[in-house]
């Protein structure tokens, strides 16, 4: 028998590092970005507050700015708080955190090295898997949101939904989601189906 389970993304708001073109430390979001984020929404409030219940559960990693940004957009939806879980955290980029984000090494040479001070992509890939194997499959026939996430969730949902290799979701650079900012549109940034036997 299969089982599935719909999976809709949505980026995170900006922090402080984010906004200045940084590799983010463990930073809140920059909170009038929240605000007018919210103004930005408010022509459309009524159909993404009748889509809202279609999700069944909320997910965030646990870092602040995650945190904070799947806070704001589950009190825009009217859905319950976000579960948070350190399992959906984005990889430890280590020394490089701080750092201009072009000074970052290519993902695709940490799929099995960790960043210097930080951890590996296959790391977080096992950290995925179990947060799959323990949370996603209790929501056969449903859709969730994974709320606040933007780095590390597409390649992870590209590789474990889709089967692509780490190393090539790594090395598609479609799968690096923006977060979500002022003046941008509120919409799913992308949508998976998880599937298994």
């Amino acid at each position: 028998m299969s089982h599935t389970v719909t999976i809709a993304l949505l980026g995170h708001l900006p922090s402080a590092d984010n906004r200045k073109g940084l590799r983010s430390q463990d930073q809140d979001i920059v909170m009038e970005s929240a605000g007018e984020f919210a103004a930005g929404l408010t022509p459309a409030m009524p159909l993404l507050r009748a889509i809202g219940p279609i999700f069944r559960a909320v997910y965030a990693p646990a870092t602040r700015r995650h945190v904070s940004s799947a806070r704001v957009l589950t009190g825009l939806l009217g859905l319950p708080a976000p579960i948070v879980d350190a399992r959906l955290n984005n990889v430890d980029y280590g020394a490089f955190k701080g750092r201009p984000l072009a000074e970052t090494p290519r993902r695709a040479d940490f799929v099995e090295t960790p960043y210097p001070g930080g951890t590996s992509w296959s790391q977080i890939a096992g950290q995925w898997h179990g947060f799959f194997s323990d949370r996603i499959r209790r929501h056969d026939g449903e859709t969730v949101l994974l709320a606040g996430q933007s780095g590390a969730a597409p390649v992870m949902l590209a590789h474990i939904c889709e089967g692509v290799s780490l190393a090539e979701a790594l090395a598609d650079d479609r799968l690096n989601v923006p977060f979500l900012d002022a003046g941008r549109p509120a919409v799913f940034r992308s949508v998976w189906v998880y599937r298994w036997q």
